[in-house]
């Protein structure tokens, strides 16, 4: 037998050797990469899942918002903040300069749908209303009288009948401006708070009961501890050895995606802060309180009328509970130049702390997005009574005062 013709089977023996090695590992290499991927697209999911969720929540962020009248509210709602896109929004709406309304689509919108909106105050041109079920924002002017009946002053004086509006009581020296209160008027503004008292009455605010501002500033200290945990957390996976995998579809190292991270936080931090504070700026609450501690009770009588192609009819409205104090809340003007800042600073932070979190562990992401939802949870816990119904009871159409007259 010559050498080639030993050569020959030889050869084809190891190329079908060759060949089955190639057939066997092929399925196990396919099934590799399809893990890969697999594991890339869910760490990529998980990643993105977070800052996407933190820029929904239209509804929620302005309810909020709109109810603001203080910094530890202002710091409440920036940490672990939901509805970005809607508070940048909203702070634009409010006192943003014309440029960046055309940029929103709202250079042509007017004022009184603003305050309707994003706004407690009420003015000439917004007020509030009970519609049978709930109180109403709507844009317009209609006739409220705001009533307080303080039952010690019907016995010193029976032509009364207890019974004060809030120049009267002013008048009077039954009520004072609460010494102290955020947004106050100072004591010699007397022809402003003329003005301010002729606008309609503010119900709303009235009704639920303002929570206390140590408990506020407790709430304000939780949430910067929990959005401080969560850095330390993401700081932890950052440099864990088990977890130091980078995300595939991020360009950045993990050390990078670290910094990243935190400095977006920080900025979308101070940009939220920002927003809240221009929308809790552009109004103005006065505190009234009454000078001796005595109780009273506050009411409203609502005239049957139409306001904004909607029918009201005609309701007496009171505050479930004696009251020592209560609010009243008008607009304000805010400069264009914070608004500027606070959306270049909240759209900077976003886009860093996306980016940032791309490189890190999917365990960072959910560490976020579990403070979310807890300071979710927490946001709407100190908004508990914003719900809250007065003691509402119709009246005759036209015969309003001629009611209360006779229940007297």
């Amino acid at each position: 037998m010559s050498f080639r013709n030993l050569y020959t089977p030889l050869r084809r023996r190891l190329a079908s050797s060759v060949l089955a090695l190639i057939c066997t590992f092929k399925p196990a290499i396919a099934q590799d990469n399809a893990d890969e991927t697999a594991a890339g697209f869910s760490d990529t999911f998980i990643s993105d899942l977070g800052p996407l969720l933190a820029l929904f929540g239209e509804q929620v962020t302005i309810q909020f918002m709109s109810r603001t009248t203080s910094w530890s509210e202002n710091i409440i709602f920036s940490m672990a903040p939901l509805g970005v896109i809607t508070a940048v929004v909203s702070a634009i709406r409010v006192s943003g300069p014309t440029r960046l309304k055309a940029t929103i689509g709202r250079a042509r919108e007017s004022r009184g749908a603003v305050e309707v909106d994003l706004m407690s105050s009420t003015s000439p041109d917004v007020c509030e209303l009970w519609n049978g079920t709930q109180i109403v924002r709507v844009a317009g002017s209609a006739p409220m009288a705001r009533i307080l009946y303080f039952p010690e002053e019907r016995e010193k004086n029976p032509e009364r009948y207890g019974l004060y509006n809030l120049e009267e009581a002013k008048k009077q020296g039954l009520l004072r401006r609460k010494q102290g209160a955020p947004r106050t008027f100072t004591a010699e503004s007397t022809s402003t708070s003329s003005s301010c008292t002729s606008y309609p009455p503010n119900i709303s605010i009235n009704l639920a009961s303002r929570r206390p501002d140590l408990e506020l500033w407790a709430t304000a200290v939780f949430a910067i501890i929990l959005q401080g945990g969560v850095l330390v957390a993401e700081t932890l996976v950052a440099y864990h050895p088990s977890l130091q995998k980078r995300n595939r579809n991020s360009p950045l190292p993990i050390s990078s995606g670290l910094s990243v991270t935190i400095a977006g936080t920080v900025c979308l931090v101070i940009g939220m802060l920002l927003c809240s504070y221009i929308v809790e700026k552009s109004t103005t609450e006065t505190y009234w309180r009454t000078t001796n501690g005595q109780k009273f009770r506050l009411f409203w009588v609502q005239q049957a009328q139409t306001v904004s192609d909607e029918s009201f009819d005609s309701f007496i409205l009171f505050a479930k509970d004696e009251k020592d104090f209560f609010m009243t809340s008008h607009p304000a003007d805010v400069s264009y130049s914070m608004v500027v800042f606070a959306t270049f600073i909240s759209i900077l932070g976003f886009l860093a702390f996306a980016t940032g979190l791309r490189a890190l562990h999917w365990s960072a992401t959910m560490a976020q997005l579990g403070a979310t939802v807890v300071m979710t949870v927490v946001r709407s816990w100190v908004r508990f009574d914003v719900a809250r119904c007065p003691i509402a009871t119709r009246l005759p159409k036209g015969f309003e005062l001629d009611w209360l007259a006779t229940r007297l």
